[in-house]
């Protein structure tokens, strides 16, 4: 996935997919007519009962928007470091003092590996065309998904949501001025008959 339009539409593509087999287990499993139904032939589906489908579904469901959060901001965050890194490569170039050359150096590797907050965000409170309250929110959608990717422990600082993520990572983009796939965005929303392709 590079681009978060991408990222959305996987997140809209499998809560939906689970939605519909959760229903498909809830409400027709156990009318499908398996004797004379092509689908009876099938042993991996002939033997599933529609309480583990419920099961699963479930089970795959209570996680998805959390996860959602996770790879919306992975995508976000390589998207920012990669636009950062091209802006600041040319200037490096040019340099020739040596000391100069290896600050630059150094602040490459920190844009590349470094903290995202402290290398990448809090410095770009300083350019005026991103409001310090943008970044602040970005923050949170990424205490978000450090929270998610530690193990959930506790209870979250900031609960953000995919479609609250999404909006407020495209936002830093769009002021930052990054080039980003926009198409097919409406707004639906996920959990209340199925996720659209667009937040």
């Amino acid at each position: 996935m590079k681009t978060l339009a991408d990222a959305w539409e996987w997140y809209a593509a499998t809560r939906r997919s689970l939605e519909r087999m959760q229903r498909i287990g809830a409400k027709y499993w156990d009318e499908i007519p398996w004797d004379s139904a092509a689908i009876g032939r099938d042993d991996d589906l002939r033997m599933l009962e529609a309480r583990v489908i419920r099961e699963e579904t479930t089970r795959s469901l209570t996680p998805i928007d959390d996860l959602a959060v996770v790879v919306l901001f992975s995508v976000f965050e390589s998207i920012v470091r990669d636009y950062l890194v091209a802006k600041i490569r040319p200037e490096a170039a040019r340099l020739s003092i040596p000391i100069l050359k290896e600050a630059a150096d150094d602040a490459i590797r920190g844009v590349e590996e470094g903290s995202f907050y402290r290398r990448v965000l809090e410095p770009l409170k300083l350019q005026a065309r991103i409001p310090a309250d943008l970044v602040t929110r970005v923050d949170q959608v990424r205490d978000f998904r450090n929270w998610v990717a530690h193990g959930r422990r506790d209870e979250p600082t900031n609960n953000v949501k995919p479609r609250a993520a999404y909006e407020r990572l495209q936002a830093f983009l769009e002021a930052l001025n990054v080039a980003v796939k926009t198409e097919a965005v409406q707004a639906e929303q996920p959990g209340a008959g199925g996720a659209s392709a667009t937040p």
